[in-house]
């Protein structure tokens, strides 16, 4: 079992967050023989992305830093699991999670991770966790990944005894969840809001075939235009049918320009 961690924090091992991913790898270390690699990303020469979306037009191959990703990508899709932390920077992910992320937008068009498994890990001196581990799950659920658990820690209480006890029950959970669900290797049914994503992503492919052919292709060969989810899924009615219309709801503004700026 390969486990991967990505971790977006600067002060690398130093840093709580990276101490977060520590308690929660040796927990899965006690209940697995997984082989856990620590991915830094302040220690990757990444460009910073510049939101040309030539990725997305016409191909990650085309973006003029994108061969910046190709070590790390390779790395990702070799491994069984992904482990995404970041510190709560400003209520947000870190710099470099978020650039990481924007580099990978094609991801969301062209999702990839199909069957593998993730979780979230984030820490923090005061508040955030939670707002940053429902962006961490968003993104690499659109992503593909089934995400299957989320670890969030007070940096300010980090080392209190009575903290401790707390923390690693958190953790021997979360762990015990993410190595189950590896070994069980099951492909999630989509839930309302995987559902809504992916028919949300048809509507604006199908009519992008001039503005953005490399994606329209994509969908196009993948059978995606055509389907009602990105692989065979057996969804419930209601789910089904709350997707098919918000689908409407969306052709609709984009057929008629219905949406309106916020003020």
């Amino acid at each position: 079992m390969k486990i991967l961690a990505i971790i977006g924090t600067p002060t690398r091992q130093a840093g709580f967050t990276t101490q977060t991913v520590d308690v929660l790898a040796n927990s899965i270390r006690e209940k697995s023989d997984a082989e856990i690699e620590y991915l830094y990303l302040e220690d990757v020469p990444l460009s910073r992305c510049q939101g040309h979306l030539t990725c997305v037009k016409f191909g990650e191959q085309q973006c003029p830093v994108g061969s910046d990703m190709e070590p790390l990508l390779r790395t990702m899709r070799a491994a069984d699991g992904v482990i995404f932390a970041s510190p709560v920077h400003c209520f947000n992910v870190s710099t470099l999670m978020k650039n990481f992320i924007d580099l990978l937008v094609y991801q969301m068009h062209r999702p990839e991770f199909f069957g593998k498994k993730a979780v979230v890990v984030t820490s923090a001196a005061g508040a955030g966790q939670k707002g940053v581990l429902k962006y961490l799950r968003k993104t690499a659920s659109i992503w593909g990944f089934d995400v299957v658990g989320q670890f969030g820690t007070h940096a300010g209480l980090f080392k209190a005894e009575n903290y401790q006890p707390k923390l690693q029950r958190a953790a021997d959970k979360v762990a015990g969840n993410f190595v189950s669900a590896i070994r069980q290797n099951k492909w999630p049914e989509p839930g309302v809001a995987e559902l809504i994503n992916f028919r949300v992503w048809r509507s604006v492919v199908r009519r992008s075939e001039d503005a953005s052919p490399y994606d329209w292709a994509h969908w196009q060969k993948a059978g995606w235009l055509e389907q009602d989810y990105y692989y065979p899924a057996k969804p419930g009615l209601v789910a089904n049918g709350l997707a098919g219309l918000v689908e409407k709801m969306i052709e609709r503004a984009i057929r008629t320009a219905g949406v309106t700026p916020l003020t």
